[in-house]
């Protein structure tokens, strides 16, 4: 092992910097939420430019809209044309991702120039009830149909862009709230959460059938989500309720909790990761934090701390490569953070001192060794009496046979002699 160290310690070292450079958390990347501002302001709805990943509008309780284009670092209100206060409830882009849609609580506003001016739609034709406008939906392969849920009045759904609406909540309970909308492009569904369970239409919203099979009673669905719509399995649908994470495999005919169960907690939105292998990595924004699963929500960690202890009610990935994970709480939170400044100055620190220490522990054991491997030549030296003599000691021995024959050609004169008391005697 000792005789190997010093062909471990580069690679030791070598380990160290591939873990630095690794995608996710590591060494050189944040541990923990970081705030990306507006921490006093409450946001509900987040939204990301698909044309520009690095553009973040949040939505909030009651002040409108605010705008970052640096990623969530910086942010700017836009509110120009919309109705304050007022709660935005969700933000999203149309297929085509140029027009902005917000769903508020005195209706549907669009915003054509990255959120500069708002317009109500629908304000002169009055097809749009006065109502809370909770959730938006769009069939990206019918570009101009959209589809809106409300708390009282269910489902409307426009084939124009909004000008003209009518309804859609055949098969529906009448007056209930609209929790969330989804639309499945590639299979045509639209799913419904509600306060009374989820619903799916198969025909664009003109007849609606419950599929709640496995789901408790008195269950209130806040959030549908197909894995097929981020790259996933088709068939593979996820719920998020008020009674925790519910998994269907064929299509919502049956539903049941996930592997580690998360009953008791109130899931209020549901993010499929489609960076990941299969879309298999799934996060879930439950009451003060946020959860991640790898295997398709059959289990599940937390994120991260530093998220600030409020209700978590939003999940975007945007910036860029989406390399950032947001989230709408009070205040908004990225993950993993940024790595510039002091912050990648420290975490370089932590990257030099590792080192460090495996070069202090190469020397200490290096140091260590070396006393061993004199006192193990002594030892062999002392416990080895047949061994032959050394080389020092062979000419020790050949210069002391010299000198007793330089002494026999050279005998000691009379006065020289010594007696038998040791003393020098006169011949």
């Amino acid at each position: 092992m000792q005789k190997a160290l010093p062909k471990l310690l580069p690679l030791l070292i070598l380990l160290v910097c591939l873990s630095a450079c690794a995608p996710g958390p590591n060494i050189l990347t944040s541990g923990n939420w970081q705030s990306g501002g507006l921490e006093h302001q409450h946001i509900r709805a987040l939204a990301v430019d698909p044309n520009n990943l690095s553009t973040i509008y949040a939505g909030d309780a009651q002040e409108g809209v605010f705008v970052s284009t640096d990623g969530g670092q910086h942010w700017t209100r836009r509110n120009t044309g919309l109705v304050l206060p007022n709660a935005i409830h969700v933000l999203s882009f149309d297929g085509s991702g140029k027009k902005l849609y917000a769903a508020t609580d005195d209706g549907i506003f669009v915003s054509a120039d990255a959120a500069q001016h708002w317009r109500a739609v629908d304000t002169t034709g009055g097809a749009l009830p006065t109502d809370s406008y909770t959730t938006l939906a769009f069939d990206l392969k019918a570009a101009h149909t959209i589809y809106v849920g409300t708390a009282h009045h269910g489902v409307l759904v426009s084939t124009n862009d909004g000008e003209t609406w009518s309804s859609a909540n055949t098969g529906l309970p009448p007056d209930d709230a609209i929790n969330g909308l989804t639309f499945d492009s590639d299979q045509h569904q639209l799913w419904a959460a509600t306060a009374s369970g989820i619903y799916r239409s198969d025909n664009g919203g003109a007849t609606w059938r419950a599929f709640n099979s496995g789901l408790p009673s008195n269950i209130v669905v806040n959030t549908v989500q197909p894995a097929s719509t981020s790259g996933g399995a088709r068939g593979l649908i996820f719920a998020g309720t008020n009674q925790g994470f519910f998994r269907s495999q064929d299509s919502g005919a049956h539903w049941a909790p996930s592997r580690v169960s998360l009953a008791g907690t109130n899931i209020r939105w549901i993010l499929v990761d489609f960076r990941s292998t299969n879309a298999a990595t799934v996060y879930a924004a439950i009451s003060f934090y946020v959860l991640r699963s790898d295997d398709s929500g059959q289990s599940w960690g937390g994120v991260a701390p530093g998220l600030p202890g409020h209700p978590v009610y939003a999940l975007a990935l945007g910036a860029s490569n989406y390399s950032q994970l947001y989230a709408a709480t009070d205040g908004v939170y990225l993950f993993p953070g940024s790595t510039s400044g002091i912050s990648f100055l420290i975490r370089l620190v932590y990257l030099i001192v590792t080192i460090l220490i495996f070069y202090l522990l190469y020397r200490l054991i290096w140091r260590m060794r070396k006393p061993r491997r004199q006192v193990a030549a002594s030892e062999d030296i002392v416990d080895s009496p047949m061994s032959p003599p050394s080389n020092t000691f062979a000419s020790f021995r050949s210069r002391l046979r010299n000198r007793v024959q330089s002494n026999s050609a050279h005998p000691m004169s009379q006065r020289e002699e010594v007696g038998s008391d040791g003393e020098e005697k006169d011949s």
